[in-house]
């Protein structure tokens, strides 16, 4: 039997000269980390309350009605920042296709708000049912109120 002096001096020895090996050098790895996957709805709801500013711009006396969606939305902004790990009060990420200009009609400005609110209620329940569980309460009332000021428009 060995005694345990012999058994860690084999060892040492074995490290050394494990150690002592011309290994090739690998170039070191860099990670970069995957973009969250809530960045497109961010970056959506960020035009979606820029649009809702734009009609509001165009058409004041839709204050009362609009206002309180668009304070919504800078709200939804807000929350998906924090939860992606953006400063809420630096720059966004923003759609890189404007929507053009808002149309003189302030009935078809109304109804093209209400085709972005169904495609931003789309995208905040498609993103809710993928979301891990810890997002779903987010993404949930994010959609939730996006089928609410669906209803208000139609």
């Amino acid at each position: 039997m060995s005694s345990r002096r012999a058994v860690l001096a084999a060892a040492a020895a074995a490290m050394t000269t494990l150690t002592a090996c011309d290994v090739p050098k690998r170039a070191a790895v860099t990670w970069h980390p995957a973009p969250d996957v809530l960045l497109p709805l961010l970056s959506r709801t960020v035009a979606l309350r820029d649009r809702y500013a734009e009609v509001l711009t165009a058409f004041p006396a839709l204050q009362d009605r609009l206002g309180p969606l668009k304070d919504n939305h800078a709200a939804h902004v807000v929350a998906l920042a924090r939860e992606v790990g953006l400063d809420e009060h630096g720059p966004m990420p923003a759609q890189s296709a404007s929507a053009g200009p808002v149309v003189q009609d302030q009935a078809a400005a109304v109804k093209e708000l209400a085709g972005l609110e169904k495609a931003g209620q789309e995208d905040a329940t498609g993103a809710c049912l993928a979301a891990p569980a810890y997002r779903a309460a987010l993404l949930g009332s994010i959609a939730a109120c996006r089928a609410a000021h669906l209803e208000v428009l139609t």
